[in-house]
C-alpha cells in the first residue's frame, strides 16, 4: 500500500488523478446500471411502472443523504491519517465509520419504510404511479443496511487510494443485477412476476455482494489496515470530528435530497409524461456524471492525503488540474448528449410525447453539465480537506434558490410549463459552477483537520 501513498503524494498530478479516477468511473457506470437496467425493463411495462422508481428515488435519497453526509466526513479523517503515516488511526476511524453506518441505516430504514407512503402522497405523485412507487420504495428501505455497509467499504477503500477493488466487486454485483432483474420483474424460470417489486429486490440482492465482500476484506486485513471487533464502536473523539466535518455535508445532502423531492413534486404537476421524460433525462445525465463522480472522489483522496502530509501547494495544484479536467471531459459528453437526444430518449421509452418532452429537457439542460462538473469537484475538495461549510451553503443555494425558486417563477408564475423547469435546472448549474471555481481559487481550504497527537498515544489531547 506504500506505493499508493507515494504516488498520491509525489506522482504527476493529472496522471495520478486519472489513475485513481478511471476505476471509480467504471464502478460508477456500473452502479448506474442498477437504475438503467430497471428503467429499461420497467419501460416495457409502461410509463406507470417506469415512473415508480423515478418518483421514489428523490425520497430514498433524502434518507440516504443523512448517512452519506456523515459517511463522507469519514473520507477526511481516514485519508488524512493515512497521508500522515498513521495506519492505526486510519483503522480506528474505519471501524467507527462501519459501526456508525450500520446503526444509522437500520434506524432510517425503519423510518423510511413506515413514513414513505405518507410522504409520496404529500408529494402529489400521480394516482396511476402511486401504488407502484409505494411497493418499490418499501423494498429499497428494507434493504438499506446492506446498501450502507457497502457504501462504507467503498469510502474506506477509496480513502486509502485503492479504487480498483471496489470497482471489481461492483462489476460482479452489477452483472448479478442484470441477470436477476428481468427474471424477477417478468417472472421467468417459473417465478411469479413481481414487476416493480422485482426490480427493487434485484437491486438489494446484488448490492449485498458489495457489503459481504467489503466486511470480509476489512476484517481479514486490507491494504495496510485491519478492523477488529474492538474497532466497531462509536468513540467520542471520532464522533466530534465527523460531526464537525460531516454535519455540513449531511445538511447539504439532505437539503439537496429534500430539494429534489420538491422538484419531483413540481414536475409531477405536469403529469406522467413529464415525469417519464424527467426520469429518462436524469438517467442519461447520470451516465455523464459518472465521470464527475470519479474525478470528484479522486480529488478528495489526493487533496485529503496531501493535506494530511502538509503538502498544501500540491493540494492547490490538484484542485486546479481537477477543475480543468472535468470541465473538458463533461463538455465533450454534453455535446454528445445534445446531438443524440432524440435517439437516446427513445431507447428507454418510444412513446412520441415522452420522446418530445425528453428531447426538450436535454436540449436545454445538457450544455450546463460542464459547470456542474466544476461545482462537483468543489465538493470533492471540501470532502478531502474537511472544510465543508462554504460548499454546503453553496449547494443549498444552488438547489433551493436557483433551481427550485426559479422553477416556480418560470414554470408556474410565468406559465412557461416544463420549459421553465428545464431552464431553471440549467441556470442553477452555471451559476453554482462559477461560484465554486472562485472558492477553489481562493484556497482557504488548505488546512489539516486532524490533530498532531493521536488518541492512542494521548487520549486527552482534544481528539
Amino acid at each position: 500500500m506504500a506505493q499508493f501513498r507515494s504516488r498520491i503524494l509525489e506522482g504527476p498530478v493529472a496522471g495520478t488523478l486519472l489513475w485513481l479516477a478511471w476505476p471509480m468511473i467504471v464502478a460508477n457506470l456500473v452502479n448506474m446500471s442498477y437504475n438503467l437496467v430497471d428503467a429499461y425493463w420497467l419501460g416495457k411495462l409502461g410509463k406507470e411502472s417506469f415512473g415508480a422508481p423515478t418518483v421514489s428515488w428523490p425520497l430514498i435519497m433524502l434518507f440516504y443523504s443523512l448517512g452519506f453526509g456523515f459517511g463522507m466526513g469519514g473520507i477526511s479523517l481516514i485519508s488524512q491519517y493515512f497521508g500522515a503515516g498513521d495506519p492505526r488511526m486510519a483503522s480506528r476511524s474505519a471501524g467507527n465509520l462501519l459501526a456508525f453506518m450500520g446503526l444509522f441505516s437500520l434506524s432510517i430504514g425503519v423510518l423510511g419504510y413506515v413514513a414513505s407512503p405518507i410522504i409520496l402522497s404529500l408529494m402529489g405523485v400521480p394516482e396511476d404511479i402511486y401504488p407502484l412507487s409505494v411497493s418499490y420504495i418499501r423494498v429499497i428501505f428494507a434493504g438499506m443496511p446492506l446498501a450502507f455497509t457497502g457504501f462504507a467499504f467503498i469510502i474506506i477503500a477509496n480513502s486509502l487510494g485503492d479504487t480498483r477493488t471496489p470497482m471489481m466487486i461492483s462489476v460482479v454485483s452489477s452483472l448479478v443485477n442484470m441477470a436477476v432483474d428481468p427474471i424477477l420483474i417478468f417472472g421467468w424460470l417459473g417465478l411469479p412476476a413481481l414487476g416493480v417489486v422485482g426490480a427493487a429486490a434485484s437491486t438489494i440482492l446484488s448490492r449485498s455482494i458489495i457489503s459481504v465482500a467489503g466486511v470480509y476484506l476489512l476484517f481479514r486485513g486490507y491494504k495496510g489496515i485491519k478492523i477488529g471487533l474492538s474497532d466497531l464502536r462509536l468513540e467520542g473523539w471520532w464522533l466530534r470530528k465527523v460531526a464537525s466535518v460531516g454535519a455540513p455535508l449531511a445538511l447539504q445532502q439532505s437539503s439537496n435530497a429534500l430539494g429534489f423531492t420538491v422538484m419531483m413534486s413540481i414536475v409531477s404537476r405536469f403529469g406522467s409524461v413529464a415525469v417519464a421524460a424527467y426520469g429518462v433525462g436524469i438517467r442519461i445525465i447520470d451516465i455523464i456524471q459518472a465521470f464527475t463522480w470519479g474525478i470528484n472522489r479522486a480529488t478528495s483522496i489526493m487533496v485529503g492525503q496531501n493535506i494530511g502530509a502538509e503538502l498544501y501547494r500540491r493540494a492547490r495544484r490538484i484542485a486546479r488540474t481537477s477543475s480543468t479536467l472535468i470541465f473538458l471531459i463533461l463538455l465533450a459528453g454534453a455535446l454528445a448528449v445534445y446531438y443524440t437526444r432524440d435517439w437516446t430518449v427513445a431507447v428507454f421509452i418510444g412513446e412520441p410525447e415522452v420522446v418530445s418532452e425528453g428531447s426538450l429537457m436535454l436540449s436545454i439542460f445538457s450544455l450546463s453539465i460542464p459547470f456542474f462538473g466544476v461545482f462537483f469537484v468543489g465538493g470533492g475538495i471540501a470532502a478531502g480537506s474537511g472544510h465543508t461549510k462554504f460548499f454546503a451553503a453553496l449547494s443549498i443555494l444552488r438547489l433551493w434558490v436557483l433551481r427550485i425558486g426559479l422553477s416556480y417563477v418560470l414554470a408556474l408564475a410565468l406559465n412557461w410549463g416544463t420549459t421553465g423547469i428545464w431552464t431553471a435546472m440549467a441556470l442553477s448549474n452555471v451559476c453554482a459552477g462559477i461560484i465554486a471555481l472562485a472558492w477553489i481559487a481562493k484556497g482557504r481550504w488548505t488546512r489539516r483537520i486532524i490533530d498532531d497527537v493521536s488518541p492512542a498515544a494521548s487520549p486527552g489531547e482534544g481528539q
